[in-house]
């Protein structure tokens, strides 16, 4: 007779939440309600990170929560893009939640409807990239972090805008999608604040930094929202092809690299929604994500 009833009661959860309209639903209800049904049971507070034959120091001195090799001339990044902190996205009954959503000076919060979910996510990057010429950022993985969550660009999903679903950020700047891909669009406070910390690597194999160049702020301009045409590339003269000396593994890094090949991005300049991670267009072209 129990199992009977808690049966019947998931039941009656399931269909109250699937009986709702298709369209996405920020409300804390709807999430709740998910959460005691569908919790992710990959929540840890720990990850595993390899590396393999001939990747370099800056990579593995960088880099956790991925598995890296060599294939050719580029590097193949490996995550399941599950975050190591704690997230109201990993469903009530996780070890890892809180109901903590960044804070924001304007606007109300709220948590979308998803879970976080492990993802099996592969990215092929060019290790030596010199083009300077390359198409729009499509939807999904555009880079990796060097925490191992995936960097997307400045567009939400088909039908919404970044400037709304800013707001359903968790305490860490990021949220899933409706898959469960956990991802960064924006800075980040668990990797960096207003400084030139590396956040991580694009597709296109240049790396991407915190707001400033070193001491320098403001690194980039022209930078439009969802903007096709507009890249949160580096433009500081003299030093668009050096990376921040102040990165612990800038020597390592450009030991194997020449000048052509350190170009990067910075972290654009603006607040919250604004601090755009990589805008809609490469600086160089990129590789493939899976």
């Amino acid at each position: 007779m129990k199992k009977f009833s808690l049966l019947l009661a998931l039941l009656m959860v399931t269909q109250l939440i699937f009986c709702k309209s298709e369209k996405k639903d920020d409300s804390t209800s709807a999430i709740a309600l998910l959460a005691l049904v569908n919790s992710s049971s990959s929540a840890s507070s720990t990850c595993t990170t390899t590396f393999g034959e001939g990747v370099p120091d800056w990579i593995k001195n960088t880099f956790t929560c991925v598995t890296v090799t060599v294939s050719g001339s580029n590097y193949v990044f490996k995550t399941s893009s599950l975050p190591t902190y704690k997230s109201p996205y990993w469903g009530s009954t996780s070890s890892l939640y809180e109901s903590n959503l960044y804070v924001n000076t304007s606007g109300t919060n709220a948590v979308n409807p998803n879970l976080i979910k492990s993802q099996n996510i592969t990215l092929t990057i060019p290790k030596d990239n010199t083009t300077t010429t390359a198409g729009s950022v499509a939807g999904g993985a555009a880079g990796i972090a060097t925490n191992g969550i995936v960097l997307y660009n400045d567009a939400a999903a088909p039908g919404d805008s970044l400037s709304t679903e800013y707001y359903t950020f968790d305490d860490s700047q990021g949220h899933p999608t409706n898959t469960g891909a956990y991802h960064y669009h924006v800075e980040t406070p668990v990797l960096t604040n207003n400084d030139s910390k590396l956040v991580g690597i694009a597709l296109d194999g240049y790396l991407v930094f915190g707001k400033k160049h070193d001491t320098t702020a403001n690194p980039t301009t022209g930078f439009t929202l969802g903007g096709s045409s507009s890249s949160t590339k580096c433009i500081i003269s003299g030093s668009e092809t050096s990376v921040p000396t102040t990165w612990a593994q800038a020597s390592n890094y450009n030991a194997n690299k020449t000048a052509g090949t350190a170009r990067h991005y910075h972290i654009n300049n603006g607040s919250e929604v604004n601090g755009i991670l990589i805008s809609g267009k490469y600086i160089g072209t990129a590789g493939t994500s899976l």
